[in-house]
């Protein structure tokens, strides 16, 4: 850990707010029989392993994976088990009442067409409505899911938009995730105003030509970097969100983006990978997109790298944070998604239906698909899977519930990530 995570780690010490926060996660876990001081200490050091933490307002960002901490959406992903008697391990064993995030598509409309986009092909009977929406949000939280997302498509096109992020209360962390499109400061200060946390803004390339061309917008660029710049302003917590091409994971192509990023008020960068879904499933020679093991490493490797300078936001990776290193993939166990049509998915990437929750409580439905799934998978689900399901899905997806729950069943993984597997060790 460098010097400059030293000097926020000692900040945190010193606030009462955090010392208070942590004695009562201490008293909330030494309930349970396999719990102790010395895994305590692993089971925090394991979260902010290879993580830069950020300062916002009261609260720090130790993983955009987690909730911030302190904060009551943190307690809610702590408590986020069946059992209150033995919450360390059901923890450790990944036994949740729910989804550590879930994210809701609001929509599949979308001003831009990126050649990488998740939602296409899939089979929309319309989209929730402002109720549905709301409804479904009262019953994540009573399961205690403590980081709901709101995507898309471009959820900024939704009217009811800042009707939606106010149906979301403290106990979760909302974040929202866009192309840019229609984030004017006043929104973004509206946005803030209902009780939004943090927001997610597209930005694929340094390179104003490079990210127009990948999202098909000759307005994508500009779009992005005037909505990191008026996030900011409106006291969001500020993420840029990259897919970035196989060709582009370079450390000076990357540190040019991390570095306009900050310019223009990105507290994080956030790097996804292309992922074998929506356009990419009927791409010619996706292979030449997608990554493979050497380009994650070296993606792993810039990212660590740039999380040792202070002049760069923090950066966080899919590479890292779901590797078998750390968390591992999270599909229908860390986390899920409802489609606009309402259909629970296991995750943005990996279009089957679990059932509606136009039909179904989510809670029901969400568990029945959590114990099919059973535990978070060492490598991306979707990467493996999702071939198969557009091919039985004949090319009109979501796949049906009766072949999604026949290839979840045949995918089960037999070992945990590391995090777990360490904290059960000690």
């Amino acid at each position: 850990m460098n010097i400059y995570q030293w000097g926020t780690i000692a900040h945190m010490a010193l606030q009462k707010n955090v010392i208070k926060s942590l004695y009562a996660m201490y008293d909330m876990l030494k309930e349970d029989a396999h719990f102790t001081p010395v895994k305590y200490i692993k089971m925090i050091c394991n979260i902010i392993k290879g993580e830069k933490i950020v300062r916002f307002e009261d609260k720090y960002v130790l993983s955009t994976f987690l909730p911030p901490f302190p904060s009551r959406a943190f307690d809610t992903n702590l408590k986020a088990v069946e059992c209150p008697q033995n919450i360390f391990t059901q923890q450790i064993y990944a036994k949740r009442s729910a989804p550590i995030s879930m994210y809701l598509c609001l929509t599949h409309k979308c001003p831009n067409n990126c050649l990488y986009c998740s939602a296409k092909n899939r089979n929309d009977e319309g989209e929730l409505t402002t109720k549905e929406w709301t409804e479904v949000i009262k019953d994540l939280q009573d399961m205690r899911t403590p980081i709901i997302g709101l995507t898309g498509g471009e959820p900024m096109i939704r009217e009811d938009i800042f009707e939606i992020v106010k149906a979301i209360d403290d106990r979760s962390t909302s974040i929202l995730f866009t192309s840019g499109c229609n984030l004017t400061l006043e929104r973004a200060k509206e946005l803030k105003k209902h009780g939004l946390f943090g927001i997610g803004i597209s930005l694929d390339s340094y390179d104003k030509r490079t990210h127009n061309q990948n999202r098909k917008s000759e307005k994508a660029f500009d779009d992005a970097v005037r909505a990191l710049q008026n996030a900011r302003e409106a006291g969001l917590y500020t993420m840029a969100q990259t897919v970035i091409l196989k060709e582009d994971v370079e450390e000076e192509k990357l540190f040019k983006l991390f570095a306009l990023a900050q310019e223009n008020g990105a507290h994080e960068v956030k790097i996804l990978e292309p992922i074998l879904s929506g356009n990419l499933l009927t791409a010619q020679n996706p292979d030449k997109i997608l990554y493979d093991k050497a380009v994650r490493k070296n993606l792993i490797e810039i990212q660590h790298k740039a999380n040792r300078k202070s002049k760069f936001p923090k950066i966080t990776t899919f590479a890292y944070t779901e590797s078998e290193e750390k968390y591992g993939c999270g599909a229908g166990v860390q986390h899920s998604y409802i489609s606009a049509a309402g259909h629970l998915y296991p995750c943005d990437f990996v279009p089957m239906t679990f059932g509606s929750v136009r039909e179904r409580s989510i809670k029901e439905l969400w568990k029945e698909m959590n114990k099919v799934i059973g535990l978070p998978k060492i490598g991306c689900f979707a990467q493996k899977v999702n071939r198969q399901v557009y091919r039985k899905a004949e090319g009109i997806l979501p796949l049906n519930k009766e072949e999604s729950v026949n290839i979840c069943l045949k995918h089960r993984s037999d070992k945990f990530p590391a995090y777990y597997r360490e904290l059960m060790d000690s």
